[in-house]
């Protein structure tokens, strides 16, 4: 017989009286959002953000649906506009207690290049690293001495199997991007674990969302699964990194890619 303090306690809100953030949620069929709407499910009060006014679209469709909501337009490479826009958020909902770095790869206003590493031009690989992964360190460097502080909080990375594990042509920026944010993820999840905040990692693979193309959905289909994922399944996957269940897991990457990357013949 289990114990009683490991016997489960399952929870219909188990974020009930927690603040996420959730960067890159500006799309309505994206991970991101996505995310924002599974954290707000689950009982948190969520703030999201984009680099377009769209974001603004998404508050009102979470207020809709009973959520507490509030959104910020921002470019997230900028340290300054970091700053304001979660001083902001902070003045809105309160201290935020989970953090969701899904802003990266592209936006509408500037989509991600594909280019072989000889033809990529300098300006496409900073680029990709600031969207990526210095998005990620602003924010996360902004939030995490807060949660520190209070003793809880939760660092999620959306990463993705391209790079820390596979990858393929035109894609080394992406790649050395993604694989930054698990160099990033492992060395703060060691320095936060004391204080109660653990970083982890969801490693999407090909996910159907309104930006693939025809033949990032046959590589889904290719998969062991014979599917692309679905941005709810990236989300549950952060929802359980998210929640309390998950307190005894920190400096790890969570793949949800259908079992692509452990099947060596796609055929």
């Amino acid at each position: 017989m289990a114990a009683p303090s490991d016997r489960p306690h399952p929870d219909p809100a188990p974020l009930a009286g927690r603040v996420a953030l959730v960067s890159g949620a500006g799309s309505a069929e994206g991970i991101g959002f996505s995310i924002a709407r599974r954290l707000a499910g689950d009982g948190a009060a969520v703030a999201v953000g984009a680099t377009g006014p769209h974001v603004l679209e998404r508050v009102r469709e979470l207020v809709a649906e009973g959520a507490t909501a509030a959104g910020f337009q921002a470019d997230l490479r900028d340290r300054e506009a970091a700053a304001e826009a979660v001083a902001d958020i902070v003045a809105t909902l309160g201290p935020v207690d989970v953090l969701v770095n899904n802003a990266g790869m592209g936006t509408r206003a500037e989509p991600a290049p594909a280019a072989r590493l000889v033809d990529l031009d300098p300006e496409d690989w900073d680029r990709q690293l600031q969207m990526t992964l210095t998005s990620a360190f602003n924010v996360t460097r902004l939030l995490l001495p807060g949660m520190l502080e209070r003793g809880w909080g939760r660092v999620i990375n959306i990463g993705s199997v391209t790079g820390p594990l596979v990858s393929y042509a035109g894609q080394s920026a992406y790649a050395a991007a993604k694989g930054g944010l698990d160099g990033l993820m492992r060395t703060a999840a060691i320095e936060s674990a004391a204080g109660g905040v653990t970083v982890n990692t969801v490693a999407p693979g090909w996910i159907a969302t309104a930006a693939s193309s025809e033949e990032e959905i046959a590589a889904g289909d290719a998969s062991p699964l014979g599917r692309p994922g679905r941005p709810r399944e990236v989300a549950a996957a952060v929802a359980f990194l998210a929640s309390p269940d998950a307190g005894y897991i920190t400096g790890h990457s969570l793949v949800v890619d259908g079992g692509n990357s452990v099947a060596e013949d796609h055929r």
